[in-house]
């Protein structure tokens, strides 16, 4: 089973890569990259992009990716009614690493801390993946800068393995995947830190993905703002594991997108570009 879990997210590792780089056949090019800005959050650049008019629409990216990679198809047709406010996390595009391990709860400081410092009140919040659970924590400690939130292939633990595989996993290094992972041909245009430092940000997003839960059932019943949870119906999460967060929500709505892996947002982009806004803009 131990074997198992590690091959998928291997897979996941080799798939995440190649849509990053834009090197292997079938996958969506380099984007082209976006002149932004830096913030300093605790004495460090984050790394943010800014377009459009309207209520502060926050987006979120997934682990090892970026801004343009995660909403590539999102951007445009969010701004034209929003404020987009798209940001980059500690070690990932534009923003260059610390020498500190990543951590959800961290990341969640830094990015309350990026809207404060831009004065975003009563925000709508758009997560996927390690975005979407960026997005809920915020969501649960920080009610008064979030509007609506929309979370896609979010999880808050280790699911579908018993405890001894779970413990397994958690004492597992994860050099090898570290190692292994081809190297990110955006990453290395736009990283700081130089295509060298790669093979260290893999293994810190490693070590956060097998972390002891961070969002417990309580806390996702404390989220009273409005939440569309999203999944593909072909994920990595577990379809049950998403189903069991939009249960633990006190103010949500479930969709599964048909044909679906966990890339929702640019697989899908046409069917849930319209549905997100109208999600977001109800009354």
């Amino acid at each position: 089973m131990l074997y198992r879990f590690k091959c998928i997210l291997f897979i996941f590792f080799l798939t995440m890569g190649a849509s990053l780089s834009g090197m292997a056949k079938g996958f969506v090019t380099t984007p082209e990259i976006h002149e932004g800005e830096y913030i300093t959050v605790n004495g460090l650049p984050m790394y943010i992009e800014q377009t459009g008019k309207g209520r502060a629409l926050v987006l979120l990216h997934g682990g090892l990716s970026t801004i343009q990679k995660s909403f590539e198809k999102q951007i445009e047709a969010f701004s034209k009614n929003h404020h987009v406010i798209a940001i980059e996390q500690i070690g990932h595009g534009h923003t260059p690493d610390a020498g500190i391990p990543f951590s959800y709860t961290q990341m969640a400081k830094d990015t309350v801390k990026v809207l404060r410092s831009l004065n975003v009140k009563d925000a709508d919040i758009v997560g996927w993946s390690d975005g979407g659970i960026l997005a809920l924590i915020i969501a649960g400690k920080h009610s008064e800068l979030v509007h609506r939130v929309v979370v896609s292939g979010a999880n808050t633990e280790l699911v579908g393995l018993p405890p001894a595989e779970v413990q397994a996993i958690q004492e597992s290094s994860g050099e090898e995947l570290a190692q292994n992972m081809p190297p990110s041909e955006h990453y290395n245009k736009v990283s700081p830190d130089g295509p060298e430092h790669w093979p260290a940000v893999v293994k810190k997003v490693w070590d956060m993905w097998i972390t002891p839960v961070v969002i417990k059932k309580e806390d996702l019943a404390k989220i009273l703002a409005p939440v569309l949870v999203v999944c593909g119906d072909s994920d990595i999460i577990p379809l049950e594991h998403t189903i069991e967060i939009f249960k633990s929500l006190p103010n949500a709505k479930l969709l599964v997108l048909p044909g679906t892996g966990h890339h929702t947002f640019n697989e899908a982009a046409d069917t849930i570009n319209p549905i997100i806004l109208t999600f977001l803009d109800a009354p």
